[in-house]
């Protein structure tokens, strides 16, 4: 139904084949989960993206084209993110919205097999919901493009910014919250779906989410999948991985050092002080 809507719609300047491609190259969880107005918004920007390899620049090509969108209902703005999949993708751009000063609420990423990465972040400016800051915007822009095409090392950034705004982050209804919800993780091999998950319960804070998906990367796999979710300061997270040199990820050992390290992370509470 959604495909013969958005054939129906003819996307100005978008041809059927692209449209076609697009449904092609996605699996079924992503039509499953995503609005056929948000469907034709990807589109579009992928054909932005690919139309990006023709500019003389070709530095160009590698940086991702943003669209920010306020949701006024939910009190928070919406950010879809296509570029190039490549290595450490999502913990990067994660780590532009925390040294933009943004908390981020939720996520949605995936992959088409072309290797264009189509990420979805919901997030908001700290105590006032939708992101009104133009400052906040032209950093998150400025600081994904240092760390995707120059490689630089976010983390001073992000405990820069968790120092300065950590003290409205953590009140006492949301220390009251972390005692009945512990930090816990869950690594897993799905045998039925032949795939590796894992579930994360934690004390959200500033550049949680990046270091989380930066431990990943770290450990050799590949985020294909996340569903982020934040709410009253506790962080509801689920990655489905694979191997980023496409090997088995049933190995249990390296399973088990990956829970490991991510266990690490989510007990580093509390935040850094101010």
């Amino acid at each position: 139904m959604i495909y013969k809507e958005l054939i129906t719609k003819q996307i100005p300047g978008i041809g059927q084949d692209e449209i076609s491609a697009h449904f092609n190259l996605l699996p079924e969880r992503y039509f499953l989960h995503t609005e056929a107005g948000e469907i034709a918004l990807h589109i579009q920007m992928v054909n932005r993206l690919l139309k990006s390899i023709s500019e003389a620049d070709s530095v160009s090509s590698l940086r991702p084209i943003v669209d920010w969108k306020d949701d006024l209902n939910r009190s928070l703005t919406v950010v879809n993110v296509v570029t190039w999949d490549r290595a450490g993708l999502f913990y990067k751009l994660a780590g532009g919205f925390s040294v933009a000063g943004l908390n981020i609420l939720g996520a949605k990423v995936i992959s088409r097999t072309d290797h264009i990465a189509i990420d979805t972040f919901y997030v908001v400016e700290p105590g006032r919901g939708v992101v009104q800051s133009q400052n906040a915007m032209e950093t998150f822009a400025r600081t994904v493009e240092a760390a995707l095409i120059q490689n630089k090392d976010l983390y001073p950034e992000i405990v820069a910014q968790a120092q300065k705004i950590a003290a409205s982050r953590y009140t006492t209804e949301n220390n009251t919250l972390h005692t009945s919800f512990p930090p816990t993780v869950e690594v897993y091999h799905e045998l039925a779906m032949q795939r590796t998950i894992i579930d994360i319960q934690a004390h959200d804070q500033i550049g949680l989410l990046y270091r989380l998906a930066k431990a990943i990367y770290d450990h050799g796999f590949d985020i294909t999948f996340a569903r982020i979710n934040t709410e009253r300061g506790v962080a509801l997270d689920t990655f489905y991985i694979e191997s980023a040199n496409h090997e088995p990820t049933e190995d249990t050992a390296r399973l088990h050092a990956l829970r490991d390290s991510l266990a690490r992370v989510i007990k580093l509470a509390p935040p850094p002080a101010v």
